[in-house]
């Protein structure tokens, strides 16, 4: 059975009447909780749960937006599906569109807050000064992963460190990234020096706290074009001391590619593999034998850092238990599963690739096994599939497959019918269309680290390790054979938008150009996308530098401390709907 992470705590319930108000409604209060180790481990679970809180309304979530804005996917759906649409144009569909995700993110932080005050006060009577250090490692981590998120969505927002209610305006980003990089510091200083397979799955560790800091490194220093990365209090990260922790995390982690880059994605399960066309003739065709990494419940090796769920999902806050994107990446329609095995049905937001991107990969790589392992051409494995479900706009042939949904045969096999999804069979997990998938969302994992590396000290040596995975020849080292390698290897896995931007704003612009005049779908009729805003994607991005507004209540909550992102006024800004 799948390990279980992450449980239903009812602890610190937040108000959101007030900015940045988290009033606690239950019996646990600041001034009795925590009390025993137990009660630590369930502060701790109280942070972790608050990103399966984010991704209940998946099209609100921080990656489902750096997902669309990129040049990688098409922000479509139904013609109601206005928030998949206004990311697309970079624009607004309401003044709240991403209430949800500042509310979600903003309680992390202030549990993450709780937790790391809290410890501090805690003697050994409590809690040993190990276990304590472990989790304010996993605290510290947690609050820099929620505000790197914060400070790449929206810019300057609001730095709270204390558990204390206050009103603040938004901080500079070198004040942000000062703060993220000193609470990444002092988290790969406290975290356990133990390779990953001695640490609890889920759990923020070590070498995540490392890969971690690379990443925000290499977007502070490329997207506000900087020498180093400041630290709170005076000083700075260099270059080198990235590439330092970088090489402990890669020689002393324990962390490792898989072997097939198709073990990383749910479609090569047990229960599917088997009835799966494509995989079967590219076992044949390679003379491999391929699993899933995380089949029944396995430990992927590759995987620094994923967001884990469970079986305990259903129709109340327990819905981000489930994953969500598995539900919103899925063909859309709930078209019988025998039209679209192995994939399964769901919603189809955002998972519509222009073909653009799919030609430019056949063009860099044409032998490369990743592109058909992570792109679906509908036209070539599924010929049932029926476009233009439920008003389906820009829509194209090719869909994502890394985070779809996945179905399997029943036992009997022999009848064609098919579960909703495998995990209801492989772990237990409802039989329900929205509720059942529970396969990892992972946000670092260890191919990752290597191309920082590479990209770092310019060595493509650690490039090299990726591509031979893939088969693929040995290339020199260049920034864009490097940009190449992460666009091809990372494909839809919610990191592209933040490369692009930190590449530069003519990168960028270049890349969301590209994808005007893909051919697509609207309501079925065969058409050519040319951009849902009319200023154009390159003007758009000079207005915003690729930020999304801040909820309007709360800038009004804040009594004026806090600004609205530039190009995003009650006058501009706001998205019409889509245009038939």
């Amino acid at each position: 059975m799948k390990k279980l992470i992450y449980f239903i705590i009812v602890l610190l319930l937040i108000s959101c009447d007030n900015f940045l108000s988290f009033d606690p409604i239950t019996d646990k209060t600041s001034s009795n909780f925590p009390q025993t180790v137990e009660e630590v481990k369930q502060m701790m679970a109280g942070i972790y749960t608050t990103m399966n809180n984010e991704h209940q309304l998946t099209d609100m979530s921080y990656l489902f937006v750096c997902e669309i804005a990129s040049d990688d996917k098409l922000g479509g759906g139904g013609v109601n599906d206005v928030k998949a649409q206004a990311y697309e144009a970079f624009m607004y569909s309401s003044t709240d569109m991403l209430a949800h995700n500042w509310e979600t993110t903003y309680e992390g932080i202030h549990r993450a807050n709780f937790a790391i005050a809290k410890l501090d006060e805690m003697g050994e009577d409590i809690i040993d000064t190990e276990l304590k250090n472990q989790f304010k490692g996993e605290a510290l981590f947690l609050r820099a992963f929620f505000y790197h998120r914060l400070a790449t969505l929206y810019g300057q927002v609001p730095l709270k460190i204390t558990p204390e209610i206050t009103e603040l305006g938004g901080a500079s980003a070198d004040e942000i990234f000062a703060q993220i990089a000193s609470d990444l510091k002092t988290a790969i200083e406290l975290l356990p020096n133990r390779t990953y397979s001695d640490t609890e799955d889920g759990r923020a560790t070590r070498w995540a706290a490392q890969a971690m800091m690379a990443r925000v490194w290499l977007f502070y220093t490329g997207f506000y074009q900087k020498t180093d990365l400041p630290v709170t209090g005076g000083g700075n990260i260099s270059k080198q001391n990235v590439i330092d922790w970088l090489k402990d995390c890669i020689d002393n982690s324990g962390h490792k590619l898989v072997a097939d880059f198709h073990e990383l994605w749910p479609y090569t399960n047990s229960l599917t593999i088997g009835d799966y066309d494509y995989i079967q003739n590219y076992m044949t065709n390679t003379g491999k034998v391929l699993k899933y990494a995380s089949d029944e419940g396995g430990r992927n090796p590759e995987t620094l850092f994923a967001l884990k769920f469970s079986n305990f999902a259903d129709w109340d806050v327990r819905r981000g238990y489930a994953n969500q994107y598995q539900l919103y990446f899925a063909l859309r329609g709930l078209q019988p599963l025998a039209n679209t095995f192995p994939f399964a049905g769901g919603w189809g937001q955002g998972n519509s690739i222009p073909k653009g991107m799919v030609d430019q990969w056949l063009a860099d790589e044409p032998n490369d096994p990743r592109l058909w392992a992570s792109v679906l051409d509908i036209e070539a494995e599924l010929p049932n599939y029926s476009k233009g479900q439920w008003d389906f706009v820009l829509e194209s042939n090719y869909w994502g497959k890394k985070y779809n949904g996945i179905s399997a045969k029943t036992p009997e096999g022999s009848d064609f019918k098919y579960y909703n999804d495998y995990s209801v069979i492989m772990y237990g997990n409802k039989d329900n269309q929205q509720l059942s998938h529970g396969d990892d969302l992972v946000f670092i994992r260890f191919a990752d680290v290597l191309l920082m590396m590479s990209e770092l000290t310019e060595d493509a040596t650690y490039m090299n390790q990726v591509r031979a995975r893939a088969d693929l020849p040995a290339v020199s080292y260049s920034l864009e054979n490097l940009q190449k390698e992460r666009r091809y290897e990372l494909a839809f896995e919610g990191l592209r938008w933040n490369d692009m931007r930190r590449w530069g704003a003519e990168y960028a612009k270049a890349a969301l150009e590209s994808q005007v005049g893909t051919p697509v779908y609207n309501f079925g009729r065969a058409e050519v996308f040319n951009g849902l805003n009319p200023k154009g994607y390159s003007a758009r991005y000079d207005e915003t530098k690729g930020f999304f507004p801040i909820p309007q209540p709360q800038i009004k909550l804040s009594n004026g401390l806090l600004k609205q992102v530039e190009g995003y006024s009650e006058s501009e800004g706001l998205y019409p709907g889509f245009s038939n």
